[in-house]
């Protein structure tokens, strides 16, 4: 009876989840009421800034809007009557500026009680130029000034508005004094709120902000508070708290009835279960775990000498392909017959028969056929007992981690573009190879670069230069060895490790048949191309004891191919490092030339032959270094070239002629052509015509006056696109020569096509005209080609009256060399135009 009693009377107590239930709902009751009170704060602090923002702009605007309307002329002094120091200052401000000057807080004349400011603004003589306070002041004939009561402006300006009628809100405008602010106007809207008592729970918030501008140039701040009690959500917020508490409340009796059921059902339930949930949740745990791993399991009976299959898992079938009717029953020797590493198999096998854990790594085939890598593992299951009756075999496949390691390892050590070897990989080749031979034989290694490869990106594109990359690197290998290696060390850089090599003569004849395998035409986007490379060759062990020397040095001799025309091979020579350091040296020097400003231009005339006038001048570069003295051009032309600094140095060439040219004009000097000499890689710029004419437009100078010049072998590398440039500046009224004329096998149909004005003559068919007939013969027919063509010519490098007797007598328009004059800074060239432009000839001593 007590036990029955006391299980009656545990019905009736509440329980610990009805109590729970009904304080998480009364707790829930509680921060939702919170949180709706605090959001009722916030939307009226939200109204409130709404409303401070308008009232803002309001009084901001009603100052803004008087200070645009001045009328008043001479009202400062009128009302004022003695005017004060900072009256004046504000005026003498406004005379400085030109723009309206506001004066501080002022008592008003019609009544001292109330405050106000005068906006002054000067008045300036019409068409007066207002460069400066100066000038203003002397411009000034009067100004205009008005007089502000604030108080009824800001008044005015809220009422139009309907802004004052709204209670909660009180704004201060505060303006400014000597030594700090004072209250300008005030409209108090906050008037006293008596709550019943029962609606103090509600609380009361205070609102203030600030807003400070200008007036003028004068500082003014508004401020503004309120005083917010939510009685419009008073009810509100009422009802959600009585409604939380009633839900509570229910919440809490259907728990308690709920848990009284549990109770009674609770100890049947419990005598009904427990002697069958130990063992079938744990078997049911172990097969939906097995079945669900992503990895093999196979279970292996240990107990038979052939050890067959009992279980494969799903994940077996979906890996290996095969169905589980298909491996269960089967001997594991028979399984593993199929396996092509036998190595491994036989490990498992072992581990298998000695009861112990096993682990291998190998390939497994599956029922198509195709092989997988696969991690194995194996584990002896023990039982309760302690015996071993089965094994547990677990695989997992690592196919794609292979195939991701595989390709590591050729990123590693292969160049991703061509398939080459890289860096890398070849410093291990070279290394390989002199180990190999152990200092009895000799390790060549030599490094290519493909010549004016940059002239490939930057007319078709690095599309077509990465496709042009791989078609070389094809060609280099198949013109070398089985046992030689080709590197590609980056951009158009390759290098070569040739072992088995006795004498130079073997290496040279190797590295000439790559040159020609090179050298052989090619298209490539639809345009012919002839690539031509430079080779130098450094030898183990004359040359270097490791990788990185040899290739040093083999890069060296290969910069002294390229000096030496290109398209050839150079063994590598202990003077040649001399040449590469004085060449880094330079390069050094070069790239801080343009921005120390150590360039200079000197102009060389171009006289008219038929009335020995000075018609044009040709703009030269020269390089005045500190201490390297005059750098002759052609020492750093090549170089700048190369680096890509052309470009930069050529747009400096293009800026600084057309300003000498501007300033020659405007000395009083007649307009005078002026030539600038174009490199390949300005002429390859698509921005180079808008370039031009964006320098033309900065010095005023006419495109009549302006000749670009133009090698010919530049313009017979690509001629379409050459044709169509040239048209551009053509368009623009820019004179056109092609420089170097005779040097650049151009074709007759091409110079057709050319929109150019002028054939310049090479100098070294000038120099030997008077003595040798084949000179004179082609001087002659470019004289007579330019004739048919309706272009003018112009002979360089003239030097001797003999020459420029001949020149005459065949009809060659103008001539430049030192039998007239020789390049002179631009001070110099204008000296000579003073005197005239008609210059005499004078011959130069050979």
């Amino acid at each position: 009876m007590r036990n029955a009693s006391a299980g009656r009377l545990r019905m009736r107590l509440p329980s610990l989840a009805t109590l729970l239930t009904l304080l998480a709902g009364l707790a829930v009751t509680g921060v939702l009421v919170k949180d709706m009170r605090e959001a009722g704060f916030q939307r009226a602090r939200a109204e409130f800034n709404r409303r401070v923002e308008v009232r803002g702009a309001v009084v901001r605007r009603s100052f803004a809007n008087a200070s645009e309307v001045l009328r008043a002329t001479n009202a400062l002094f009128s009302s004022m009557g003695t005017v004060g120091r900072a009256q004046f200052e504000a005026f003498a401000r406004a005379l400085d500026s030109g723009e309206p000057v506001s004066t501080e807080l002022l008592p008003l004349l019609q009544d001292t009680r109330r405050l106000g400011i005068v906006l002054v603004q000067p008045v300036y003589r019409p068409e007066a130029l207002l460069l400066g306070a100066a000038a203003r002041r002397a411009a000034v004939i009067g100004d205009t000034a008005v007089t502000i009561d604030v108080a009824d402006l800001v008044g005015a300006s809220l009422a139009s508005a309907r802004l004052l009628g709204q209670e909660g809100l009180r704004l201060d405008l505060y303006g400014p004094i000597e030594g700090g602010r004072q209250l300008a106007y005030r409209y108090d809207g906050i008037v006293s709120n008596h709550r019943p008592a029962w609606l103090r729970w509600l609380g009361t918030r205070d609102f203030a902000a600030v807003d400070r501008f200008e007036v003028a140039g004068q500082p003014w701040e508004l401020r503004f508070h309120a005083r917010v009690t939510l009685l419009a959500d008073a009810v509100m917020l009422f009802t959600t708290a009585l409604l939380g508490i009633l839900a509570s409340l229910s919440l809490a009796f259907y728990v308690q009835g709920r848990v009284a059921r549990a109770r009674r059902t609770e100890a049947l339930v419990r005598r009904r279960t427990a002697d069958l949930r130990g063992a079938m949740d744990a078997l049911r745990l172990y097969r939906r775990a097995i079945d669900s791993s992503a990895n093999a399991v196979i279970l292996i009976s240990a107990t038979q000498p052939d050890y067959p299959v009992e279980y494969v898992n799903p994940a077996f079938e979906r890996m290996r392909g095969f169905a589980a009717d298909e491996i269960v029953g089967h001997s594991l020797y028979e399984l593993g017959l199929r396996e092509p590493d036998q190595a491994a198999v036989a490990e498992i096998r072992a581990a298998i028969r000695q009861r112990r854990p096993g682990h291998v790594t190998m390939r497994v085939v599956c029922k198509d056929g195709q092989f997988l890598h696969a991690e194995v593992y194996v584990a002896p299951v023990v039982d309760a007992a302690g015996t071993i009756e089965h094994v547990v075999m677990t695989q997992y496949d690592i196919t794609v981690a292979k195939r991701y390691e595989a390709e590591l390892e050729a990123r590693a050590r292969f160049d991703t573009l061509t398939g080459l070897a890289n860096r890398a990989l070849l410093h291990d080749r070279i290394e390989g190879a002199i180990n190999y031979t152990a200092g009895q034989a000799p390790v060549w290694v030599a490094a290519l670069d493909l010549d004016h490869f940059k002239f490939v990106n930057d007319t078709l594109g690095h599309v077509a230069g990465d496709r042009l990359l791989q078609l070389v690197a094809a060609r280099i290998a198949g013109a070398v060895g089985r046992s030689d290696t080709v590197a590609r060390t980056g951009g158009d850089e390759f290098v070569l490790v040739l072992p088995g090599r006795a004498s130079e003569g073997e290496v040279s004849d190797t590295v000439l048949a790559v040159l020609a395998a090179l050298a052989h035409p090619l298209e490539l986007e639809g345009q012919p191309l002839i690539l031509t490379g430079s080779a130098g060759v450094a030898a183990f062990p004359s040359d270097g004891s490791d990788a990185i020397v040899l290739i040093q040095h083999a890069e060296v001799a290969m910069y002294r191919a390229k000096e030496s025309g290109r398209n050839t091979v150079q063994f590598y020579t202990p003077s040649m490092n001399a040449r590469a350091r004085e060449r880094l040296a330079l390069e050094v020097a070069l790239r801080g030339a343009l921005n120390h400003e150590q360039f200079e231009l000197h102009y060389q005339p171009q006289v008219d032959l038929a009335s020995s006038a000075v018609v044009g001048v040709e703009a030269l570069i020269r390089w005045r270094h500190p201490s390297l003295g005059m750098v002759r051009p052609d020492r750093f032309i090549t170089l700048a070239e190369e680096t890509g600094l052309i470009v930069p140095i050529g747009a400096w060439v293009l800026r600084t002629a057309c300003h000498q040219s501007r300033a020659w004009q405007r000395a009083g000097h007649a307009p005078l052509r002026i030539g600038v000499n174009l490199s390949a890689r300005q002429f390859a710029d698509p921005g180079l015509v808008k370039q031009i004419a964006r320098v033309l437009d900065e010095t005023g100078v006419s495109p009549s006056c302006l000749e670009v010049e133009i090698t010919e072998s530049l313009v017979m590398e690509d001629v379409e696109g050459a044709i169509r440039t040239m048209a551009e500046l053509k368009g623009m009224g820019l004179k056109l020569s092609i420089d170097d004329f005779g040097t650049g096998y151009s074709s007759l149909s091409y110079l057709r096509r050319f929109p150019v004005d002028v054939l310049k003559i090479d100098r070294s068919f000038v120099r030997d005209i008077a003595f040798s007939e084949d000179d004179a013969a082609m001087v002659t027919a470019i004289i007579d080609l330019a004739r048919g063509l309706r272009m003018r010519t112009i002979a360089e490098g003239v030097e001797t009256e003999a020459q420029l007797d001949y020149l005459r007598r065949r009809g060659c328009d103008e001539v430049q060399g030192h039998v007239y004059g020789r390049a002179v800074p631009g001070a110099d060239l204008e000296a000579m135009l003073r005197r005239g432009r008609q210059v005499a000839p004078h011959s130069v001593d050979a």
